[in-house]
């Protein structure tokens, strides 16, 4: 079994499934974090200049910058980075502020740059359930406030949809493209959970509660042969969704595995499936790579689907 000790001596580890890659598709990484620190999910900017990471808890983030190999911790106390969302041009991060008095919990919701300084509140402190959507332009976000869609505008400017928000509120999926309209794409029998769609909305994924990842293209075909898994990620190109599967015994996760979906194929590829690894949390580096956590270790792997 390959220890901690041996593989901590690099960031992320590139395990190609192609014997012969060019030097391309090498990922320069900064050699400056903590080779003790456990890290449970992973936050891409758009632009995969910026790598955000995150504990179990949520209550850390540590911004990767690769451009300058350097890394920042963020500051900013009582920060909740489930579901934190990059903008588009990959300069801010939208993320939960959560903080409890008598074991009732308050939400905020702030931005930070990408060098994690904090920017603006955008919802003070409340007992309203607050949940990130997204973003459709580099100065408009939506969040969830309570049931209802909220749309933000930075600097009061005007909102922009240069790209539809697909979302879920309870068991229904929507799709808005601008300040008035919405459509309602799909209805499913339980809660759905980690919507994910390509930047044009024409392919969407998302897991419902209990139940199967599902996958609709061009906003009709739907797919769900995928079976069990949770939190897909559709590629940024909008052609392959990523997933993973796990097992528990009731009490902790036993097992874990990823997977990638091809549109144009319909094949379902199993990337990481080493059983002497947990192996779960997939995002796309980019349209060739992806990455995920060994847990409960806490590192990052990157595999090459070529």
């Amino acid at each position: 079994m390959i220890t901690r000790q041996e593989i901590s001596q690099f960031f992320i580890i590139i395990f190609f499934q192609n014997t012969l890659f060019s030097q391309h598709d090498l990922i320069s990484i900064p050699e400056t974090l903590d080779p003790n620190q456990s890290y449970f999910s992973i936050l891409i900017s758009p632009d995969q200049s910026y790598i955000g990471l995150t504990n179990s808890n949520y209550t850390t983030l540590e911004i990767i910058n690769q451009k300058t190999s350097k890394n920042a911790n963020v500051a900013v106390p009582f920060i909740n980075t489930f579901q934190a969302k990059w903008s588009p041009n990959s300069d801010k991060l939208l993320l939960l502020r959560s903080r409890y008095n008598n074991k009732r919990r308050a939400n905020s919701l702030i931005l930070i740059n990408q060098d994690g300084d904090f920017v603006e509140t955008i919802v003070d402190f409340t007992k309203q359930n607050l949940y990130p959507l997204g973003w459709t332009g580099s100065n408009t976000l939506h969040y969830l406030s309570g049931d209802k869609l909220i749309t933000y505008s930075l600097e009061d400017s005007d909102n922009e949809w240069d790209h539809p928000l697909v979302y879920a509120i309870k068991n229904k999926l929507y799709r808005k493209i601008n300040n008035q309209e919405h459509e309602l794409i799909y209805t499913a029998e339980n809660r759905i959970l980690n919507v994910s769609s390509s930047r044009d909305g024409g392919l969407i994924a998302f897991e419902v509660y209990g139940s199967h990842v599902i996958i609709i293209n061009n906003l009709k075909a739907v797919t769900n042969e995928l079976g069990t898994g949770n939190r897909p990620k559709v590629s940024p190109n909008g052609k392959m969704v990523t997933f993973m599967v796990l097992e528990d015994d009731g009490y902790q996760i036993t097992s874990g595995d990823v997977y990638t979906w091809d549109l144009v194929s319909k094949e379902i590829i199993a990337v990481a499936n080493d059983p002497e690894f947990i192996e779960m949390n997939p995002v796309w580096f980019s349209d060739d790579l992806v990455s995920y956590i060994l847990y409960p270790e806490g590192l990052v792997k990157t595999v090459s689907i070529k």
